[in-house]
């Protein structure tokens, strides 16, 4: 089967969107040797223009993304459209690529692969509020073009899923939740060893993000200290970006950037995940949370706030723990100390997580329900499917 990938990220880069359009396209070649990736080069000018615009807006106050247009979007598709028409394919995947494939003309079946729609991310990521009433409808229609014209829709989360069927009207068969992979390179043997040296000395703290405000930098310092000051041995690990000038405060570790693509930091970034007690990341907004699956690989419970795509990834109460998305440093420290406190418990989440991560979480489960949806091709009628992948 021929398969066109059509990206407005670079899937032979590992360090672009988290990883997910390269791991996506593995996963799709392992299933087809025809498979072709379609990406709008010789536009790619007018999207560095509209990040040009956008971070000149943001300045300003305002968010505004000119690659949600009508007028971005029809440029963008003619580029589409003729290499598509050259490539000549059975399948279309599309990842992340609502506005690359709305305006295009094909009778081939289009998957649409995202982790939210442009509806429920408006003023839910900071960077997306302040949107004006004409951009917020073009948004809007470009998505509900795209998820119109599918043959099917792929989300990560019940929480996007919901979000389809509610705001664009999409047809529930046409909609699949299948849960994206953890990018994670050698896994340790998950043994008594492994869970005593996770959990037998210090209380090992890891947090992610390059976004510190959105992932809430200043509520995981608060509970570090809170945590320290109750007189339990603790180290915070902080990876993605360094809010302190280079002088992190005492018992705090910090990695700016760790390259994915670089060999030495990628095996550095899965150390860390090895090592960690825990990972907190008391994030405001998230639309999955791929760190989340890393961190179950690993045999790491997490702590994080039930907002977005997270209680898809996070069992709360079997994988880790979920707070309130108001819940501030004294409610995460006060969870992380009680969690602390019962090494029972914590062994039991750790291994819960992992078998989370070996039946839901990983690239291998994506590709088997990926494959799944490519078989039901040959069926006449996809609104009589069962949806896939579980709930």
């Amino acid at each position: 089967m021929k398969i066109a990938i059509v990206s407005r990220h670079d899937p032979e880069d590992v360090s672009a969107w988290s990883g997910t359009p390269y791991f996506i396209t593995r996963e799709i070649k392992k299933i087809s040797g025809d498979v072709v990736v379609v990406r709008a080069q010789k536009t790619a000018w007018l999207l560095m223009l509209t990040k040009a615009f956008r971070y000149l807006f943001r300045k300003l106050g305002f968010s505004i993304d000119l690659s949600v247009t009508g007028a971005f979007s029809k440029a963008v598709s003619k580029e589409i459209q003729r290499k598509i028409d050259l490539t000549d394919p059975e399948v279309i995947v599309g990842i992340a690529a609502s506005p690359e494939l709305a305006h295009i003309r094909t009778d081939v079946p289009i998957f649409h692969i995202s982790d939210a729609t442009y509806a429920i991310m408006t003023d839910y990521y900071p960077e997306h509020s302040r949107i004006p009433n004409w951009l917020w409808r073009e948004g809007n229609e470009i998505e509900r073009e795209v998820i119109g014209k599918s043959f099917y829709s792929i989300f990560p989360s019940q929480w996007a899923m919901n979000s389809a069927q509610k705001d664009y009207d999409a047809n529930l068969a046409k909609l699949k939740f299948i849960r994206l992979g953890a990018n994670v390179g050698s896994l340790p043997i998950i043994s008594d060893a492994y869970l005593e040296k996770k959990f037998g000395g210090k209380c090992n703290i890891l947090f992610m993000g390059k976004d510190w405000e959105r992932k809430g930098g200043d509520i995981i310092l608060s509970a570090f200290k809170h945590i320290r000051d109750a007189g339990i041995e603790a180290q915070l690990t902080i990876v993605g970006c360094d809010p302190f000038s280079a002088r992190p405060p005492e018992g705090v570790q910090v990695y700016e950037n760790l390259k994915k693509s670089d060999p030495e930091q990628f095996a550095l970034y899965n150390k860390l995940f090895s090592e960690a007690s825990l990972f907190v990341l008391p994030t405001r907004a998230e639309a999955y949370g791929l760190v989340f699956a890393e961190a179950a690989a690993f045999a790491t419970p997490s702590v994080a706030p039930t907002t977005g795509g997270v209680p898809s990834v996070v069992d709360d109460g079997k994988s880790g723990v979920l707070l309130p998305s108001s819940a501030d440093g004294k409610d995460y420290a006060d969870a992380i100390i009680k969690l602390w406190q019962d090494k029972t418990k914590l062994a039991e989440m750790a291994v819960y997580a992992h078998e989370k991560y070996v039946n839901e979480l990983n690239w291998d489960k994506w590709r088997n329900d990926f494959s799944v949806l490519l078989s039901n091709l040959q069926k006449a009628d996809p609104l009589k499917e069962e949806s896939i992948g579980g709930s």
